[in-house]
């Protein structure tokens, strides 16, 4: 028959070995979690960055396309404002000097800018059509709405690639303590059951618990 002292160290040496037993298959399961929502964190960030950068691309481009068109029908609109004012001063300077042929100049300058400035905001209505492709047309006539729309959503991007970033190093800082809490495992396996092993044991478990926190957030998220 067995001694009762040996029985209850057998029994205490027992109770150790599924405490640290279950601890590390904790460890290995949260070590796990952490490199799935490293990964995962990674490549969304990585994912929010590009499309930021496209969607800044594309805010720039919307920005310098609309605004050469529409300074362009600005100043040509300009151009034959200034046809109409001098025809109609070439006018007031003829009919003031008695001057017929000068009066029927500035009346000539004052219909070409009517007809010019028709004809400019029939070419206005027509810009970005065939045979641009879509996108340009888009770039073309992007109105500030729309710039603003592009604008807002590059920052939720940029937003979301920062948050990305902060996931990914909760998930190292969560590898890191995993890692320590399997270390101090196997340093309480060494130990075996005495004070310092059990010690050392405890110690794993809580650092192991910190560790799980943030895990059990992440997948309930």
């Amino acid at each position: 028959m067995s001694e009762p002292g040996a029985t209850s160290r057998w029994r205490s040496q027992a109770a150790f070995d599924r405490i640290a037993s279950v601890l590390i298959g904790v460890v290995a399961i949260l070590a796990a979690i952490f490199a799935v929502q490293q990964a995962h964190e990674g490549l969304a960030g990585t994912r929010a960055q590009v499309e930021g950068a496209r969607l800044a691309a594309d805010a720039a481009a919307r920005i310098a396309a609309s605004s050469t068109s529409g300074a362009a029908g600005l100043l040509a609109r300009q151009d034959a404002l200034v046809v109409g004012m001098q025809g109609v001063s070439r006018q007031l300077a003829g009919t003031t000097a008695g001057d017929a042929i000068a009066v029927s100049i500035g009346s000539a300058q004052v219909s070409a800018s009517e007809r010019l400035t028709t004809a400019i905001g029939e070419t206005l209505a027509t810009t970005g059509g065939e045979p641009v492709d879509g996108y340009t047309r888009s770039l073309v006539n992007a109105t500030d709405d729309q710039i603003r729309a592009v604008v807002a959503e590059q920052n939720r991007q940029v937003d979301l690639a920062d948050a990305a970033g902060s996931r990914q190093l909760v998930a190292v800082l969560g590898l890191s303590l995993v890692t320590l809490a399997g270390v101090l495992a196997g340093v309480a396996a060494v130990l075996g059951r005495g004070r310092a092993g059990w010690l050392m044991l405890a110690i794993a478990w809580g650092v192991a618990a910190v560790a799980a926190v943030p895990a059990l957030g992440w997948l309930l998220s």
